[in-house]
Formats: C-alpha cells, structure tokens, sequence
C-alpha cells in the first residue's frame, strides 16, 4: 500500500513539474476548485494502528482572493494490533486561508470539523467519532488553472464512538495527515485591478492628427463641399460641385456636347436642340439662403407649374433656375442647377409629370429680368420659369 502512495506521489510531482511554466497565477474570485491527493496518515500511537496511505478528493469554492471553503473526503488503509484491516473514511468541512493569493507560490492555513469512520473488514462492526482538525501548507502554482499543493493536518478525533477504544479511556485521540496533490481551478473572475496606461504627454503630442473627411473623393473635403455625393472620377469646381464648362445646365460628365454656344438650348444630353419656346411661366418660389430643397411651402406654386404644363401635352419642359448676382458665377450656377432638378423631381414625383418630358438647367447670374443693384431687382432675378419648347 505504500509503495503504491508513493508512486502516486511521484506521479503528481512528474505531472506538476510537465504542466509547470511562468504564469501569473491567482485564486480567482468564484472559482470552483478540485484537488485529487495521496499521501500517508500516521495515528496516534494509543490506537495500536498501523500508519497507512492515504488517497483523498477536495472540492473547493474561492469565496474572495484569500478566503475560500473546502468539503474533502480521505481514505486510509490500515490494520490494528491483532491483524484486522480496518479502512479509515474521512468527511472534513474546512475554510483556508491564503496569504499570497496573486503569486505563484500561496501558502495557506486551514481548520474545520467532519467526522472519522474506522471500518473493521469482513465484520459490521464500526466505529463513528467526531473530529475538529487544523493545519496549513501551501499551493504553488504552475498554470493559472493547476496548481501543486501540500496539505498537512492535526486531526483531533473526538472518539465519540467506543466500539474499537478496547479499554482506551482517551476522550480524545491526535492524528497526523500529509497528503500531495494537484489543485485544478474551473472558472471565477480575477479580482486584480485592471491598470489603463496613459501616454506620456510628448507620446501625445507627436500623435497623428485627424485627416479630414471628404467622402465622395474629390479633393473637396466634406465641410466645404456643395455637393458631397458627386460620382467618382468627375472633374469638380472649388465648392465641389461637377464642371459645366459650356454653362449649358448641364454637367460636363453628363455633356455629349461639352462646347455648346452660351445661351443655346439644349436638350437633356447638352446637345443644342431646334425648339422655340411656346410658352413660360414664372414660379413664386422662396428659397432660404443657399438653399435649394422643395418643401411643403412651395406645393400652390407647384401645383400652378403642373396645371401649367398639363395644357401642353406632347411639348417638351424646361425648368429653368436662375438666380441673382451675389456670390460667384461657377457657384450661382450650380445653385440654380439645384433647385431646378429639384422642382423638376418634385412635378415628377408628386404631379405625374412624365420624366421624359420635363428636364432642368441651372443658369446662374447670365439670364437677369431686372437690375441686381437693387434688392428688388435681386428677388426678380432669383427664379425658376417653366418653359413649354416645341419639339
């Protein structure tokens, strides 16, 4: 029996020094642990029973870092003065506690109660004491979730139970247990602080600075950009709207005819297109400063410019924008162009105007009505006409 204990021994330390490696262990906050142990149980020597090998099972819960509680059971194999076997259970409830629950090598002290069970083989005959015990060593850890641990023991048998005490009057008898094992840890949280590292104030002024933002990718960065969804590869002004290089009403990406005449019309390509103008009506449309979107405000005009063209079916329709003289030429004509194609979507989208037959061009400042010294004239000359072309 006990050269068996003793290879079971060699055996844990073999496998505790294979899993050993420089972790930084700890006992980790509602961790369960399970520690299988053999080691060897020497009885009080008033007992006429022989020292045996000792096998055991411990199972724990790490209430905080230092404190945990541990229920075990242990099993020696022994025999009495007369040569009768006699196998010694075990039961312990215990607390521990650790002195260096964050390194490596913990040590620990440890005491509770449980009971003593001597077991005479081949008979029913049995003997159930009560026992208090305390007693100490140490965990040294080798991963952060297996540690080998040493566990020594004063057990105090009450000798609650006579059957076996044969004329041994003791109230109560001392036993030592030294038992090695390895101590397996399942789950928890670790309690260590979790340290945020800040940078050194030159680290910080060295940092890299935001690059600016311009989504479309036309070298106009999106807090200057007039247009900030302009397709990919197109040729921009400085405010970041599509070059109209003919100032026809129509982008130069979208121009079949790039070089068209100033002043002449044309058609939805950019192309000059034979038409005459049938007919015109001027909108009462308000729009707020560099503003070009179509809002509920602007419906009665709306509606006046559908009823308009609906007396012109089969004609083609131009919404033309056109502003005053304030601000530069490239960018009044880009705005005009915008509240253009919105009108003319909104007559689409809301007054069943066919698509095909409306298109829009954006003038700018080229076209005035009226003086632009004036702020009457300007409100003259900031307008949008709904031209009917023949074909």
């Amino acid at each position: 029996m006990l050269k068996f204990v003793g290879r079971c021994v060699i055996v844990m330390l073999c496998l505790g020094l294979a899993l050993s490696t420089a972790a930084f262990a700890e006992n980790r906050v509602g961790a369960t642990t399970l520690t299988p142990m053999a080691g060897f149980q020497l009885f009080d020597g008033g007992m006429d029973l022989d020292d045996g090998g000792s096998f055991g099972l411990a199972l724990g819960y790490n209430i905080t870092p230092t404190w945990a509680i541990e229920t075990d059971v242990r099993f020696t194999s022994t025999e009495n003065a007369a040569g009768l076997d006699i196998d010694v259970w075990t039961f312990g409830l215990s607390g521990l506690y650790h002195f260096q629950p964050e390194q490596a090598f913990n040590p620990y002290l440890a005491a509770g109660v449980g009971g003593m069970v001597y077991d005479l083989d081949g008979t029913s005959s049995d003997d159930e004491d009560f026992m208090g015990y305390w007693g100490g060593g140490f965990k040294y850890a080798m991963t952060d979730n297996a540690a080998l641990r040493l566990d020594l023991r004063h057990i105090l048998d009450g000798r609650t139970d006579n059957r076996l005490r044969r004329g041994d009057s003791s109230t109560i008898r001392h036993h030592l247990s030294a038992m090695l094992g390895l101590s397996f840890q399942f789950g928890g949280a670790s309690a260590r602080p979790v340290i945020e590292r800040i940078a050194a104030p030159a680290a910080t002024a060295a940092a890299v600075p935001a690059q600016p933002v311009d989504n479309d990718g036309d070298g106009v960065t999106d807090r200057n950009d007039k247009c900030p969804e302009t397709p990919a590869g197109v040729r921009v002004t400085a405010e970041g709207c599509p070059v109209d290089s003919d100032s026809d009403g129509v982008f130069d990406y979208l121009d079949a005819c790039p070089d068209t005449p100033a002043g002449t019309a044309v058609d939805a390509r950019g192309c000059a297109k034979p038409v005459a103008k049938i007919a015109s009506l001027t909108l009462n449309l308000l729009f707020g400063v560099d503003q070009a979107r179509v809002t509920s405000a602007h419906s009665a005009e709306l509606a006046l410019a559908a009823d308009f063209i609906a007396r012109y079916p089969g004609y083609d329709v131009i919404v033309a924008g056109h502003t005053d003289d304030q601000g530069s030429a490239a960018y009044n004509k880009e705005l005009s162009l915008r509240r253009a194609v919105n009108v003319r979507q909104a007559l689409i989208d809301n007054y069943g105007v066919a698509p095909e037959q409306i298109v829009a061009h954006g003038h700018g400042e080229i076209k005035p009505v009226a003086s632009n010294a004036s702020t009457a004239g300007r409100a003259q000359n900031r307008r949008v006409e709904i031209n009917i072309m023949s074909r």
